[in-house]
């Protein structure tokens, strides 16, 4: 059994008043112009996924069965519009997935057929322009996905929804005083890639062999200038839109001359994420217990981990804030759609 990815206009897939979209066509049918969509065969699959205008996002919106191949008369409205090719598909065996499945991660990891992945940077609709068949692997992903959608998973596959990090005491200090005193949004700084995250997932901080701060995540950003290979002159410039952005009127910044060589020194910063509602812990969370909990060694050398639901949930249980204070980080995992 053989797989595909097409794309489809969000238009073609939703329905509306006036458009009973596509799981309201008799019969359930996709065309395209291509005649690779042939290469499919009775009891393949083909994936759909379009790109929702409210989000920007892109998504499996259908899992279609095929039933039957079919070539659309030339001239007609339907070939005219969508193409002279088309599968017909078996409407009980085929699945409309909504936004159950986002699909930008997977397909930017899947192999595809003779190892033909989406080539980094590439624009995601434009790749999928052009059929693809799945690579065996990319076929068991999906197939693990669909099956925990039938059981009832609202939402794929595994989305983080919180975070840990560390840092050194000294900067635990700094982010809470600044917080105290100002109440504005606070910048950590990574050497790792920007984390990705709904606003407002908790984020948790370790320092000191302890959970010291419990935070909120706001956004993230790409930090340009990282490498030595970027022109010096951007380098400089990153350095000081950071710099003037996130720590030059701070509570008790770092020294500028300081904060230039530290740049220097340690090749420049990869990310940022920006985080609110920080909250000092003390030193009741220690690693040796929490770390237990979630069945972790020690991450020496990682700048950061994502967080499941029930992670996030020992966490909060684990770092004691009082009820009340404790649904400001609670509520973002469980309202989260």
């Amino acid at each position: 059994m053989a797989s595909a990815v097409a794309f489809i206009r969000w238009a073609n897939y939703a329905s509306t008043v006036a458009n009973p979209g596509l799981f309201g066509l008799a019969p359930l049918m996709y065309s395209s112009s291509q005649e690779r969509l042939h290469s499919l065969r009775p009891r393949d699959r083909l994936w759909l996924v379009s790109r929702c205008p409210d989000d920007e996002q892109y998504y499996f919106v259908a899992c279609l069965t095929v039933s039957d191949l079919q070539v659309n008369p030339a001239g007609t409205p339907i070939e005219r519009e969508f193409g002279r090719f088309a599968v017909v598909a078996d409407g009980s065996a085929s699945q409309d997935l909504g936004k159950r499945i986002p699909a930008e991660g997977l397909l930017r990891a899947f192999e595809f057929e003779r190892n033909r992945p989406i080539r980094f940077g590439a624009n995601l609709r434009q790749s999928l322009q052009t059929i693809r068949l799945l690579g065996r692997a990319d076929e068991q992903v999906l197939d693990a996905a669909l099956r925990r959608i039938s059981d009832g998973e609202e939402r794929l596959i595994d989305a983080p929804l919180g975070l840990w990090t560390k840092c050194d005491s000294v900067f635990a200090d700094y982010f809470l005083k600044n917080w105290r005193a100002n109440g504005e949004p606070l910048a950590f700084l990574l050497y790792d890639s920007p984390p990705v995250l709904p606003v407002g997932a908790p984020v948790f901080i370790h320092s000191d062999k302890n959970i010291r701060l419990l935070a909120t995540f706001r956004e993230s950003q790409f930090v340009s200038g990282h490498k030595y290979t970027v022109p010096a002159e951007e380098r400089t410039q990153e350095r000081e839109r950071i710099w003037s952005a996130y720590r030059r009127g701070t509570v008790d910044p770092p020294a500028k001359a300081d904060f230039d060589i530290f740049w220097e020194r340690q090749n420049g910063v990869r990310a940022l994420f920006l985080m609110d509602n920080l909250l000092g812990i003390g030193g009741s969370c220690q690693f040796k217990t929490y770390g237990r909990a979630l069945e972790w060694g020690y991450p020496i050398g990682v700048g950061y981990r994502y967080l499941s639901l029930s992670q996030c949930v020992l966490l909060l249980r684990y770092v004691n804030v009082p009820e009340e204070l404790g649904q400001l980080y609670l509520r973002p995992l469980l309202t989260r759609t």
